[in-house]
Parts: C-alpha cells; structure tokens; sequence
C-alpha cells in the first residue's frame, strides 16, 4: 500500500537542469514523471491510505515541506522565461504550480484585460463579463483591451481593483499585436512596484501547435506580475486550443465563481500555500456510438426549460408576429428595443457605419472587388482548393488604394449563408427586418445598433460555431452536460440543438448569449506586391465535412467566398477585408541567402507569393541565392501550381522541388518524410545560415514538421534532444526559421 509521501515523490516534476545536485533523492525519483499524474492522483485522491494516526501530522508536514521546496525550483526556473525564453520543459505541459493567496475584499470592482490576436481571448472577456455581471450586478465589471489604455501603467489600478488578465499566444511565443505594448512594459526591468494588486490570470494556447510555446504568454505574465509584488488570488487557468479550449475556459470561470463566492482564495489551507493545477492532457475518447447513445438520451430526457408561456412578453405592433402583437423576451437578458422595418432591403456591407460609435469593421478595412474566383484542381472534386483575385482599391473611400507586402495576410469579414439565416429567424416570433433601435437600448447590447435582425444574423454573429458550455446547458437544460463528449467533438451548432429540444428563443437570449460574434478570418496573401502591387490573389479550400453524428457542416468563410462569382463584366462581387502586415515572414533583403521553403495544402499560398517574388527578381538578378522547395498535397488531382514551379526552375528562382502526395500514388509520403530522407542536405542549410520559410496546418501539419526537423538536428547535428529544441528556438529566434501556421 502506498502512502501520500510516496505519491508525492515519485510523481513531483520539476526541471531536471534546476535540481541543485546529481544525487538528490528529489532528482532519482522525479525525473521524466509529471507533477500528480491524473490517474494517480484520482486514485489516491478516492482510495482509503493506512497511516498510523501519529504519523499523520510528520507526513503532512513533511509533503508540505517538499512540495515548498518543489514550488521554490520551479519558480527559479520559471523567473527565467521573461529574460532567457520559454523552457519547453514547462510551456509544452499543462501542469503549473504557483502560491495563491486569499482575495481581500468581495465588494472591489472587477477589471476584464485582455489581448487577442484572432478574437477568441475576446470574446471569453465578454463571456466572462456576462456571467459576472449577471452574478454580482452590486459590484462593477469593466471590461478593457490592453491596447485600449492611453500607457500601459494606466491599465492597472493597485488596490482598486481585482484585475482579470486573458491573453492568447501569437506566432512563436509572441503576445498578441493589441498586447504588445502592454506585455513589453510589464516585462521590463523598469516596471513599478505592483503590491497591492490582486490579479488572476487565463491564457490560450494550443498544444498542438508550437507545443513548447503553449501558453507562454499567460504564464509569464503571471509569474511577472508576482515578481512585482501582486497577489495572485486563482491558480492560472490555461486554455488548449489543440483540445477543448471552451471547456477549459468554462471549467476555469466556475473556478474563479467559486473564488468569489466563498470570499477566498480557490487553494485550501492558510494565505501563501501551495496549490496544484492538474488539467488533462488528451481527451477522452468518446465514439461515435456512444454519442449516438447520449443523444438519443437526451431525446427522451425531461429537462426543466421553461416553456414558451413561461416567457416574458412585450408588445410589439407591427414587429411581432403573434396574434396578439406581443413577442417573447428574456428573464436574464435586457429588453432590445426594436421599430418597425423601414423596407426588405438587406446591405451587403456595413460601411454605412463606419466613423459612428457602431462601427463594425476594423479601421483599414475596404470594401474590395472581386476579379476572379477559379477551381484549380480539375479533378479535385468539392475539397478542390480555389485561387481568388482580389483588387486593392477601396471603394468605400473613392477608390483609395491599398498596399501590401509579401507575407502578409488578408483579414475578412464573412458573413453567414442565407439558409442558415432564414433557419434560425424561423425560430423567433419578430420581422425579420425589425430595426433594432439606435435609441433606447442597452448600454450591453453587444452589436451595432440601426441594423435590422436579418442583417445582424448575417454580418455580426457566427450562426456556424460550436456554442459555449453556458450556451449548451440553457438550450438543453441540462446542467450536467458533458461538453466535450456532446457538443464540441460532434460539432454541434446553437442551431440542431435547439431543433433536436424543441426550444423557442427570445430575440434577446439568441444574441446576448447563445451565438457568439462572428470573428474575421485570416488568410495568407498568395502574391508578390513586387510583382501585383495592387492586386492579390488567395488560395483557400472550401470546408466540408460530416460530423461524427452524420451531420453536414461547412465553414462559415470558404463557403462565403466560393459563392463569391465573377462573370467578366464590370459588375463585381466583393468582400470586406484589411491588410494585417506580417513582418515576421519576409524574404530576406540579401538575395543569396540560400532558402528552404516547406508547404503543405493551402500552405501552398504564402509560398506562391514568395515564388511570385523571386521569378520577378530573377528577371533582373540572374544571381538569387539557391532555393528548395519541399511541398506536399492530397493526392496528383490535388496538385497546384506545377506550371509555376518549373518555370521557376528555369529562370534559377527555384534550384530544386520535391512534390509529394499523401494518398494516391505509388510512392505515398508526407512532407516530413521527405524532410527526414533529405536530413543531410536540411541540416547543411540549417548549418549555411539559410532561412526555412514553413507554411500549412498547426496542428498536425506544424507538429510533424517540428518533429522532423528536431530528428534531423539531432541525427545530422549530433545533438540530444533538449540540444535539438535549443537549436530550433535559437532559428526562430534569430528569424532563420519562419512559420505561417494556421488551422
């Protein structure tokens, strides 16, 4: 039988480097072992330990002896990411152990920070500003972007306020662009004294890309702000992207609820002691059949929802679509003041509302012509990618031109299909082209007023995402709903769940807290400004897909612009999008530097750029450095580009290209494969000082390809593997290796 002193030894972890002696008995009995292995700890946790009753204090005493001494090395070596960079033997797990100390004060206002780069760290604030509000409407919520302080020391109020930092991660290890400033004002030395301020942390992250990153940002920033003298009051929340990053984030605002509730801190046991975190590494496996079993449970399951009569009512002539001129409302939810629509017309746009107090698009944003839309694969069937030409020429703004570098991307706006649309209005009991009222309205109302319904459903919402848990339990009623295992894995929408539950929703419920807001999409430029100036060209394949429950899903973006038709006249279609500058991924200025470019599927798309540039340079400089080209797709029919390749090859823009195809021909492989049969000649242009450009999918994608090249590194270059990671840290850091990773 094993005793909790036992436990405790053989399952702390800590970095093996920060350990102060080769014969500690922590270090042979730690090593390679994470900190509370889950199943472990749930086992010891539930299982009855024989221990004689005067042992008892000694043992504990002795568990929080090592446990302080454990939180003491990982601190040290934690102090070090801010100055030295992340520690991958910490980022890339999402285990953590920091001090927790108790809230002063249950009646201080409540300060929401964030800083997101794709809009998810965003919308988890307003999330989590929702629930306070409605929690605690006797104390003050604020919700603040980092970027939105005059100076960053203006952000934050040292014994005014509990302060509720979400960050997500950009790039390699980046803070994202709204946090910059932010981020490099809290991290330098010069930083005041924060005592006094009380603070808890969540931050986004992804394991499956960049897993030694993961969440480097959040967890720095709350190592920083204790290093300054702040008051940690909630263990760290780390959200993975790579896994279910909703629950996370749900599980996690439970955990601050319960924080406030109780007037402490989440930690058991006196001001100052240690805590652990322990979240799950992978996720259940659930099967198909098994979610085909909790779904028809839930078919036959009673839930305590209210029914249409038990709504709150209010007149509405001429809106409302009952008998009686009265429409549903909310019970949480405050009252959306609508008027009577005005026509049928639906805008395509919403540029009328720039310059307002309910603008919508992002400053920069233009309103821009399609000029071409093909199918590239000919055989390529549905999951063919398509090649988009777009004209920088804003016609929002007479006609302004915009400009772009190589590597940039172009951010847009999509908006929902129409049958989705007409679903979900088919749903509520108002007009469709209601106004919502520019007078009168909430201060929370979260969208642009003056819009109709049906234009809010269309541009402002994203009627195709997965809802939140919150969400998921009020359409179902069920409180113990299990998140993972029903809706996020099957994919399901706000939409069939409502259907399955026969639930009526009030205007108000729909857009307050069951469809979140519809984020612009990113999407690499696939053209050379040196060569288009003011034109570019995207390449994207539309989503499809059918869920583990039979269901048909598409992307919300894709299928927007494969719908986006030109006929060759002057009559075009367009869409609303801004230049994001990516500075981080340029070719270099000297063209000698030898290149090695890697792409995967649509990765293709920054590398059609990077190529589009050199054949141009090779025109005039006849001399370009040597370039290789590793690129990957489907299968044959899958294949982009080729006419592009060799002529590349034949100018001297490109010295060598290896297609490859996962499925489909005789010699099937993936890129890494082909990355790892040429280690030799990867590692000769790691060692020349060449720069590795890496394009395609984050998570499976950009794993691979990091685990092929740490295998080349550490067989070519003799290195083991933390040598391995050093190294690849070392290139990204020093711009020799540049990713455009996304899924």
């Amino acid at each position: 039988m094993r005793t909790l002193l036992e436990l405790v030894l053989h399952y702390v972890h800590f970095p093996v480097e920060s350990l102060p002696s080769t014969t500690s008995p922590l270090r042979q009995n730690t090593v390679g072992h994470p900190l509370f292995h889950p199943h472990d700890v749930s086992h010891f946790a539930t299982t009855q330990i024989s221990i004689r009753p005067t042992l008892q204090s000694t043992i504990v005493d002795s568990i929080i002896t090592l446990v302080s001494q454990c939180n003491k090395y990982i601190n040290s070596s934690r102090q070090s990411i801010i100055s030295s960079g992340p520690s991958p033997l910490l980022n890339n797990q999402k285990y953590w152990l920091s001090t927790v100390k108790a809230l002063s004060s249950n009646e201080q206002p409540i300060r929401i920070l964030y800083a997101s780069q794709t809009g998810t760290a965003k919308l988890f604030a307003y999330q989590l500003h929702d629930q306070l509000s409605q929690e605690y409407p006797h104390r003050q919520v604020t919700i603040e972007g980092w970027h939105e302080a005059k100076s960053p020391d203006q952000l934050l109020q040292p014994g005014k306020a509990l302060h509720v930092f979400l960050s997500s991660v950009a790039g390699v290890g980046e803070p994202p662009d709204n946090g910059r400033k932010f981020y490099d004002w809290i991290t330098n030395e010069a930083t005041p004294d924060l005592s006094g301020l009380e603070y808890a942390v969540f931050g986004l992250g992804s394991t499956a890309g960049h897993s030694a990153y993961f969440n480097v940002i959040g967890k720095s920033l709350d190592t920083r702000l204790e290093e300054l003298g702040a008051s940690r009051v909630l263990e760290i929340g780390l959200g993975d992207d790579g896994d279910c990053i909703e629950d996370d984030f749900d599980n996690w605002m439970e955990s601050f609820d319960t924080m406030l509730k109780s007037g402490d801190s989440a930690a058991e046991g006196d001001d100052g002691i240690v805590s652990e975190e322990v979240i799950d590494v992978a996720a259940s496996a659930v099967d198909t059949q098994q979610q085909r079993e909790q779904l028809q449970k839930h078919d036959t399951m009673h839930h305590d929802v209210e029914t249409e009569d038990e709504f709150p009512r209010v007149s509405c002539p001429g809106i409302a679509l009952t008998e009686d001129d009265m429409r549903m409302t909310s019970r949480k939810y405050p009252t959306i003041q609508l008027r009577a629509r005005e026509s049928g017309m639906v805008r395509k746009h919403l540029f009328h509302l720039n310059g307002t107090t309910d603008q919508f698009y992002t400053d920069g944003t233009g309103q821009l012509d399609v000029i071409g839309n093909k199918v590239l694969g000919v055989e390529a069937g549905e999951s063919a990618m398509h090649e988009m030409k777009v004209i920088l020429r804003d016609y929002s703004k007479t006609h302004t031109e915009m400009e772009y570098e190589t590597g940039d991307h172009l951010v847009i706006f999509p908006q929902n299909s129409q049958c989705i649309i007409d679903a979900y209005l088919d749903l509520l009991d108002v007009d469709r082209h209601a106004i919502i009222a520019q007078e009168g309205q909430p201060d929370s109302y979260p969208f642009p007023k003056g819009l109709t319904i049906y234009e809010t459903l269309r541009h402002c919402v994203d009627l195709g995402a997965v809802p939140s848990p919150s969400s998921a339990r009020m359409i179902t009623g069920n409180k113990d709903i299990d998140y993972k295992a029903e809706i996020a894995y099957p994919r399901r929408t706000p939409l069939d769940l409502i259907l399955q539950h026969k639930r009526r929703l009030s205007l108000e419920d729909l857009l307050y807290h069951v469809v979140p807001p519809m984020k612009p999409r990113y999407y690499s430029i696939a053209s050379s400004n040196v060569k288009h100036p003011s034109e570019i060209r995207l390449v994207y394949r539309a989503v499809k897909y059918i869920t583990t429950l039979g269901m048909l899903r598409e992307g919300v973006c894709t299928s927007y612009l494969s719908h986006k038709g030109y006929v060759g006249t002057s009559d075009f279609a367009h869409i609303a999008a801004y230049i994001n500058s990516n500075p981080s991924f340029r070719l270099p200025k000297d063209t000698s530097i030898p290149l090695l470019m890697i792409a995967g599927g649509c990765g293709v798309a920054p590398i059609r750029g990077l190529l589009e540039e050199r054949i141009t340079l090779a025109k005039s400089q006849p001399s370009l450095g040597p370039a290789t080209l590793y690129l990957g797709f489907r299968s044959p029919d899958d294949e982009v580009y080729r006419q592009m390749i060799e002529y590349a090859e034949s100018l001297g823009a490109l010295t060598d290209a290896v297609i490859s195809y996962s499925t489909g021909s005789l010699d099937n492989c993936m890129v890494s494969d082909i990355v790892t049969k040429n280690g030799a000649h990867v590692w000769n242009h790691f060692e020349s000082g060449g720069v590795t450009f890496l394009c395609g999918g984050a998570r499976a994608f950009g794993a691979a390809m990091e685990k092929a090249f740490l295998d080349v590194i550490q067989e070519h270059g003799q290195r083991d593997f933390t040598g391995a990671e050093q190294y690849l840290r070392a290139m990204k850091k020093d711009g020799k290796l540049m990713d455009d990773l996304a899924d």
